[in-house]
């Protein structure tokens, strides 16, 4: 088995390698990535507080951007959100998504909280694996989908 390595992204080539996988992911799950959508990606990858890029190998498999938690639009000091985790279909299965957020809780947040589609089996499979608890809170997207809330804390 390969080994996993996961590094915080410092450069346009890495910013492109965690788009390549972001486009993978979205092709695996049928949606269709508007030009819009592709240029807001490319943005947050660029201004993100921290994003991250998995190896598998020598394979980009996998990418996360994370930010401080926001209540009201104020920041909640020593707590953080993931506001995007995508992992190249290709290595589903290999732990590249827990890799990423095990790197993610060892980085000094007390709390950590993240949006999935509620019909997301892998992701809430990906975040029970890694501690987190569904917090209940439900809101539904612009285009209808169901999202929740779960959450994650240090002990």
């Amino acid at each position: 088995m390969p080994r996993i390595i996961v590094a915080e992204i410092s450069s346009d080539e890495q910013r492109a390698l965690a788009l390549d996988v972001w486009r993978a992911a979205n092709a695996a799950r049928r949606r269709t990535a508007t030009e819009a959508r592709i240029r807001r990606v490319r943005e947050k990858l660029g201004s993100a507080e921290l994003a991250l890029l998995a190896h598998y190998g020598t394979r980009p498999a996998g990418m996360l951007v994370a930010e401080t938690y926001l209540v009201d639009g104020v920041p909640l000091p020593g707590y953080g959100h993931i506001s995007m985790v995508f992992v190249d279909p290709a290595v589903w299965g290999s732990h590249v998504g827990t890799e990423m957020i095990r790197d993610l809780q060892s980085r000094g947040w007390e709390g950590l909280s993240v949006w999935t589609r509620t019909d997301n089996r892998r992701a809430q499979r990906l975040y029970e694996r890694t501690g987190f608890t569904d917090t209940n809170n439900r809101s539904i997207l612009h285009d209808g989908d169901e999202i929740m809330q779960l959450a994650w804390a240090r002990e």
